[in-house]
């Protein structure tokens, strides 16, 4: 019986992973921002003058579309990864958590060679528990597998 990929949760890879966290704020700050300064909220006038509002509408549109090409990019990276990835225990050997962020490296063995990776995280509940030296279950990319994800950080529980 061929065992299934595990499904990839978007909550989970926003939650957790840095890259997507950010490419994901990209959009929503920038259409924030663009619609708090273009209305003459104040009662003085828009924050941004109607002379200018094609180059800062330009700005944000240029900032949400690079956002949203950034996730794409992100998402459909990890669910290759994750679609053709082979489960591989591995082992922490940094787990590095500072304020909001931080990154996580593991080693594991794959087809007789000894591989190191990692991923910058977010601080969460299930990111604090990582500790040095705990084995964790990897998703690794047979074609590149220097391309590895701690498989419970990214999919459905």
């Amino acid at each position: 019986m061929e065992q299934r990929p595990p499904r990839l949760s978007l909550v989970r890879i926003l939650w957790t992973d840095y890259p997507a966290f950010y490419a994901a704020l990209a959009p929503l700050v920038s259409l924030i921002v663009y619609l708090a300064w273009t209305p003459d909220w104040r009662g003085h006038g828009a924050v941004i003058s109607p002379e200018a509002r094609p180059f800062f509408t330009t700005l944000a549109i240029v900032a949400a579309s690079g956002g949203l090409l950034a996730l794409a990019w992100r998402l459909l990276f990890l669910y290759k990864v994750f679609r053709r990835g082979i489960q591989i225990k591995g082992k922490i050997s940094t787990a590095s958590l500072k304020r909001d962020r931080g990154r996580v490296e593991y080693t594991y063995i794959f087809e007789h060679k000894e591989y190191f990776s990692g991923a910058e995280i977010h601080r969460n509940a299930q990111t604090k528990q990582l500790k040095v030296g705990d084995h964790v279950i990897l998703m690794v990319d047979p074609i590149n597998p220097m391309n590895a994800f701690i498989r419970d950080l990214y999919t459905r529980p």
